[in-house]
């Protein structure tokens, strides 16, 4: 039933709006008096604190003045000793004030960094072991022992998260199932380091990235000790690795971002050389001769974790893909698909502009053990993406990795692969072959 209020609930409510008002005045007048005391307790600190330095300096100048006006007197014929013992005495004043300045300093310095020192994260691997495979090419080695990866990774980020940094020290030798296991140690640099901010500190969900980043785009990892194979597969060689520039990323939220970066110098010098014949003049480009940018969304949904990326090379070519990852009980499962197109400029160096591959990932788990199981197939044409044969229109590969986990962190592997491609490898004697195997044993350490 509705009520009607009478002039006494009237009244009541005019009495109980007029204590809610002050109540909020009383309120943010104190929120207002608390901000402005702690700014007026800043700006006595830093009075107080401009007072200390300055009086420090009187004092300097006047040790100073002391030091040059007794240095400055005749020596005495009774006691030639006594000036030279009062300069002595207050130029151990002075180096002493000076050493506690110093103190001083360094103390604001660690009080400066304590923020980044007290969250820093170590973490990387090391893993190494023996590789064999056939068909190497002429002048390769057909077998090694190799230490596939050494990184060092050192993080840190201020509490609240508006400012941080990664750095990544080390290398990795790894080969793909199209190479010769030729490098038998990585040459140790820095490998990728960023300055990690967020700009806008009511924007959350919005950071920013700047220095020599990691791409997003691709599936398998540059450094292969956190991948389920050993070798790097055939799809995942010609995906793009890392190169200096900035990246913005927007959270919309954990299961969904949104990014976005341009690159301009490469880490390494010689990623998507190409060497071509154009009008019987020789030609020669790298991904160093040419600005990319990169742009993407990756997500999550009902277990299902989606990558769409795009990774364009100005004047060279460009990469579009997917990445598809899901686990059904003890079984891994991750697809990736990669489209590759030349670039106009590019129209001399091929017969056909494009490609298109896919890697499937199956890894079924027993405990200890997981049986990653990779199988690949790529259709080049004639576009010379993969493999620089005429003849390799198709590619195939199969990859098999028993591993044994000791411990989250140790692992033992061993691993089978055999890939096919008409005329895209050769023998110690240079002569064109169309299969290739390679056996390896890996032993690495996470941490």
């Amino acid at each position: 039933m509705n009520r009607r209020f009478g002039s006494r609930g009237v009244f009541r409510g005019i009495q109980q709006i007029f204590f809610m008002g002050l109540l909020l005045a009383l309120l943010s007048l104190s929120l207002f008096n608390e901000a402005w005391s702690e700014d007026i307790n800043d700006e006595t600190n830093i009075r107080k604190e401009l007072e200390e330095l300055r009086s420090k300096v009187k004092e300097m100048d006047s040790l100073k003045a002391r030091v040059q006006e007794l240095e400055s007197r005749p020596s005495s014929k009774k006691g030639p000793a006594a000036p030279e013992t009062v300069s002595e005495t207050v130029k151990e004043e002075l180096t002493e004030s000076r050493a506690e300045e110093e103190r001083g300093e360094k103390r604001k310095i660690l009080k400066i960094l304590s923020p980044y020192l007290d969250n820093l994260n170590i973490t990387g691997g090391i893993s190494g072991g023996y590789f064999s495979t056939t068909n190497e090419g002429a002048g390769n080695k057909a077998s090694n022992f190799v230490l596939s990866n050494l990184l060092l990774e050192l993080s840190s980020e201020m509490q609240g998260g508006l400012l941080g940094f990664t750095v990544g020290l080390g290398g990795v030798t790894t080969p793909s199932v199209f190479d010769a296991p030729n490098d038998t140690t990585p040459n140790f640099r820095v490998e990728y380091a960023s300055i990690n901010l967020k700009p806008i500190k009511a924007l959350d969900a919005l950071s920013v990235e700047a220095g020599l980043l990691r791409p997003n785009s691709g599936y398998e990892c540059t450094y292969t000790f956190n991948n389920r194979n050993i070798t790097v597969g055939a799809l995942a060689s010609q995906q793009p690795y890392n190169a200096v520039g900035s990246r913005l990323t927007y959270a919309f939220s954990e299961d969904l971002r949104l990014w976005g970066g341009i690159f301009r110098h490469r880490l390494d010098d010689e990623e998507y050389r190409t060497d071509y014949d154009r009008d019987g003049v020789l030609f020669s480009r790298s991904g160093q001769d040419s600005d990319s940018w990169e742009a993407g969304v990756s997500g999550s949904a009902y277990g299902l974790g989606l990558n769409l990326y795009h990774y364009h090379l100005n004047d060279m070519r460009h990469l579009t893909g997917i990445v598809a990852e899901y686990t059904l009980a003890n079984v891994y499962m991750a697809i990736n698909v990669d489209y590759w197109k030349w670039s106009s400029s590019m129209d001399k160096y091929s017969s056909n502009d494009s490609s298109i591959g896919a890697a499937l990932y199956i890894s079924p788990a027993f405990g200890q053990w997981s049986f990653p199981l990779r199988l690949e197939y790529i259709d080049q044409g004639g576009s010379r993406i993969y493999l620089d044969s005429t003849d390799a229109d198709y590619i195939y590969s199969v990859t098999l990795t028993p591993t044994y986990n000791f411990t989250d962190n140790v692992y033992l592997r061993a691993e089978t692969s055999y890939t096919h491609a008409d005329n895209g490898f050769s023998d110690d004697n240079g002569r064109a072959r169309s299969g290739k195997y390679l056996f390896a044993v890996e032993t690495g350490v996470k941490f």
